[in-house]
């Protein structure tokens, strides 16, 4: 009898223990994508019967300092939560007053760097910061998003059939260096791709101080650097999307008359790419006597760039291209490096299903 009454016992907390276990791997599934959804550092969606496409580069930034309470900085931050951000628009050559032409050169100039023939005419760009202040420690966040428009990225035009296009993919690993210096509409100039920046148009003492200690460096350090995307393209995650649900989610609309997409992606940790982590840097400054700590932080790589067409990257002489045609040949390997994210997230949520059925009847 007593051996009747623990195996009823037993049934239950195995149960429990298998719903227990469904909703945990659920959780990892889908808490290991759900940073890359708020990271997008570049997104392209490239149409080469076109060879003209959008493209956003987006580049993030937190910086912390921590000083001593009562400090002349810490009178200056406690208490403060200011946020600056605006959005411009220009193109080349173009003669307003914002600075957005020297903006595009200046992207221009980065490309001609990373050895790529791609040119860019026009651009937006959209700048946020947020400096929150403390006690003990300020907490600066910075976004900058530009939005080029990018041109001449076909290297060679196919003539039809299984005769593809080739096109350039160096441009995605571009490193802006300049401080691009652009008049926000209400607080006059910043240069917004140095974190420097927001604190000379809301702390400019502070600002001078800083650029004359050691933390020097790291508040000139250029935000939109994007040379992580220089990983070669075969360490990339690639999809061969048949039907355009995945690349664009609105099926293949504004193809120019492709008949599938190709994706690339990067940033999902894997066995074969392994870990892409954050980048951080440290300093330690003398501000007005007062020692100030500072720690400066990027998140992971995350990009995704899809083509119309079917693309076979290739690399020559270091350089990296596409070919490009119009759907893919018979018998190809349409995917690599393991399941789509779209895979994962339906598998971790059909594991959570049953773990909850699983919890639900045991509780009967």
């Amino acid at each position: 009898m007593i051996k009747i009454i623990n195996e009823t016992k037993a049934i239950p907390l195995v149960k429990y223990y298998a719903a227990f276990s469904g909703i945990l791997v659920t959780a990892l599934l889908i808490s290991s994508f759900i940073p890359q959804a708020f990271a997008a550092d570049l997104a392209a969606f490239l149409v080469p019967d076109r060879d003209r496409s959008e493209a956003s580069f987006m580049g993030v930034r937190t910086i912390t300092l921590r000083y001593p309470e009562g400090s002349t900085i810490a009178q200056e931050l406690n208490g403060k939560n200011e946020r600056l951000s605006f959005t411009l628009n220009g193109t080349a050559g173009g003669k307003n007053n914002t600075g957005m032409n020297e903006v595009i050169a200046s992207i221009n100039r980065a490309l001609i760097e990373a050895k790529s023939p791609v040119q860019v005419s026009q651009a937006g760009m959209s700048y946020s910061g947020v400096l929150r202040g403390g006690p003990t420690s300020a907490t600066v966040s910075y976004k900058v998003e530009l939005e080029p428009t990018l041109e001449r990225f076909v290297l060679q035009r196919g003539e039809g059939g299984q005769s593809g296009h080739l096109v350039d993919l160096e441009w995605r690993g571009i490193d802006i260096t300049d401080p691009l210096v652009v008049s926000s509409p209400q607080n006059g100039k910043i240069a917004i791709n140095q974190p420097i920046g927001l604190f000379q148009a809301l702390h400019p003492d502070l600002a001078e101080k800083l650029l004359n200690s050691e933390a020097r460096e790291i508040m000139t350090d250029p935000i939109l650097n994007f040379e992580d995307f220089n990983t070669p393209m075969s360490s990339w995650h690639r999809l061969f999307d048949p039907v355009g649900s995945y690349g664009t989610g609105v099926g293949l609309q504004g193809t120019e008359g492709a008949k599938a997409l190709s994706v690339y992606s990067l940033g999902e940790s894997s066995l074969r790419e392994g870990t892409h982590a954050m980048t951080e840097k440290d300093a330690t400054a003398s501000i007005d006597g007062a020692n100030v700590n500072i720690h400066s932080q990027n998140p992971p790589p995350s990009a995704q760039i899809t083509i119309a067409g079917y693309a076979n990257h290739q690399e020559n002489a270091g350089t990296e291209f596409a070919v490009v045609t119009a759907e893919a040949p018979e018998g190809v390997q349409t995917s690599t490096g393991g399941f789509p994210i779209q895979v994962l997230l339906v598998l971790g949520g059909m594991m959570g299903a049953i773990a909850i059925f699983i919890l639900f009847k045991a509780r009967k």
